[in-house]
């Protein structure tokens, strides 16, 4: 109460004003009243003014443009002791063995039936026809191969892995950074030999395009087959060409059939562990007869999630069907393959052979025999190469992408094919049919060499451009520039406010004093006495 009176008897409202006008740290103001004329004071006040309204005008702008969530890339090059080594995919570019197509007549037909002979033999004769007929060509390929790949989709599983190439039969030679790594694949279907028994350095999936596929450290914990895979995480620790992964391979040419592969080689794809791989859009192919070297320089990304531009997600509350049929982390483009398996299983009542499905939920797979199914499923094939679908499918926070430098060389050399002669004959089967044959053994025969460049990568991260620090700072810089507003400034309007408040609560308290004290003299209350003796009377 001491400090109330103290305070608020010294202080009127005006002298509060004033004292605060005349000795404020705001540069401009204090001017406007201590000039005595009143043409530099109009002066002062249009300045101060001007000024006050391009601060909260600038000041505003930046507010605005800090709710828009401005980013912007940050490349650094970082090096380091060692690297993690990405996952490399290999399929052969025929995707079904021509022995297993002639024991099956049912494949043999549906390849028959298909016309891709006939689009094979249209194509050569019109080679010179204009660009229209030769679109018109190949969308007749492109329908018959389709045929076919809805017949072979019509297998089970373990009929298309039985009827496509195997890794124990193409995989002559491996080894990781100078250790062999191929000696540890066994064949799980073979007799007498239990999946729980081995481990593995590649895992299996199957492809519509290319047929069994095999990835080398994939750490996926049980592949497509049920073989356990290796976890152990592989890690290089010196670049260069030694020591980086060396694979050789039998792709067997004499297996290829005519109307479906017209070129021979391996896909190569080269990807993160949590990536699901596309052959099909992505990778490389490797010729036979070469050693291929390819040097990778790993790129890492990382985004902002919303609401930031690029809106990034982790794959929550998204549907993503080969999360549940093999085990991989969310892509975009998986994520827009699932969509559009989603909408053929919605309007077509089937599912499309060219995309991952789950299996337990029973549905039907595409027969184009059917003039419907196949007329629904060419449009959403239509929609799906276009990007006509309604997908919701934000990129992903983190990736890893892998900058290739590919190079090649004759394989196996003139000088050292004699040598490599005498090891397929001990291999035995196939190969040792082609060994007294060079010409054959170029043919049949893929080397390629995948390897660090250089041991560090390079990161490209999203930063906020603007954040709640630089706000501030920035706003607290116009202020001062403008009108030369600070901290200290506006503790000095906070002390104003507490001093008019205390002068209003100064006088509530005296009025309300004021009000208990005050008494009417003419209501009064009688003398009880006074009134007793007039009653008697």
């Amino acid at each position: 109460m001491k400090v109330l009176k103290s305070s608020c008897d010294a202080m009127t409202l005006e002298k509060l004003g004033k004292t605060v006008v005349h000795h404020t740290s705001a540069h401009g103001i204090p001017n406007i009243f201590r000039s005595r004329h009143w043409f530099r004071r109009l002066v002062w006040l249009t300045f101060v003014s001007f000024a006050l309204c391009c601060a909260l005008w600038q000041c505003t702008e930046m507010v605005m443009t800090y709710y828009t969530y401005p980013s912007h890339e940050k490349i650094m090059l970082i090096s380091s002791a060692k690297l993690k080594f990405p996952a490399v995919t290999i399929c052969n570019l025929n995707s079904v063995k021509l022995s297993s197509l002639k024991r099956s007549f049912t494949m043999a037909t549906s390849l028959h039936d298909s016309g891709l002979e006939l689009t094979h033999r249209r194509n050569r004769s019109h080679s010179n026809n204009g660009s229209s007929e030769f679109a018109d060509e190949h969308i007749q390929y492109t329908s018959a191969f389709n045929k076919f790949a809805s017949e072979f989709n019509q297998l089970s599983d373990e009929q298309k892995v039985e009827m496509g190439h195997q890794l124990e039969e193409m995989l002559i030679f491996c080894s990781f950074h100078g250790q062999e790594c191929n000696s540890r694949y066994i064949n799980p279907l073979q007799e007498g030999v239990s999946a729980h028994q081995v481990q593995s350095y590649f895992s299996m999936f199957i492809n519509y395009k290319f047929g069994n596929c095999f990835t080398f450290n994939s750490q996926k914990p049980i592949e497509f087959r049920g073989s356990p895979v290796s976890m152990q995480p592989l890690n290089i620790t010196k670049a260069g060409f030694m020591y980086g992964l060396h694979l050789e391979l039998f792709i067997e040419q004499i297996e290829y059939v005519r109307d479906i592969t017209h070129a021979a080689g391996i896909r190569l794809l080269i990807h993160d562990q949590t990536q699901m791989p596309f052959p099909e859009d992505e990778g490389v192919n490797v010729p036979p007869g070469a050693e291929t070297d390819i040097g990778m320089m790993k790129v890492h990304i990382e985004r902002l999630k919303a609401p930031y531009g690029s809106q990034c997600t982790e794959g929550e509350n998204i549907k993503n069907f080969y999360k549940e049929a093999y085990g991989a982390g969310y892509t975009r483009e998986a994520c827009k393959r699932t969509c559009a398996q989603q909408n053929i299983m919605e309007n077509c009542g089937c599912s499309h052979w060219e995309f991952a499905y789950p299996k337990e939920l029973f549905v039907p797979k595409c027969n184009l025999s059917d003039t419907a199914v196949r007329q629904c499923v060419k449009l959403y094939e239509f929609k799906f190469a276009h990007d006509e679908l309604n997908c919701h499918c934000p990129l992903q926070c983190k990736e890893e992408l892998y900058e290739l430098t590919v190079s090649g060389s004759q394989w196996p050399s003139t000088a050292f094919i004699e040598n490599f002669a005498k090891e397929l004959k001990e291999m035995g089967g196939h190969m040792k049919d082609i060994a007294d044959n060079p010409a054959l053994i170029r043919d049949n025969f893929v080397k390629v060499v995948v390897y660090f460049k250089q041991l560090n990568f390079e990161l490209i991260e999203e930063e906020p451009s603007m954040t709640e620090i630089n706000l501030i700072s920035n706003m607290g810089g116009l202020v001062g520039l403008w009108v030369g507003f600070s901290v200290c400034t506006l503790a000095e309007f906070f002390e104003l406010f507490l001093d008019v408040l205390l002068l209003f609560i100064r006088r509530c308290l005296r009025t309300q004093g004021n009000r208990e004290g005050y008494s009417n003299p003419y209501v009064q209350k009688q003398n009880p006495i006074y009134l007793q003796r007039t009653t008697k009377l």
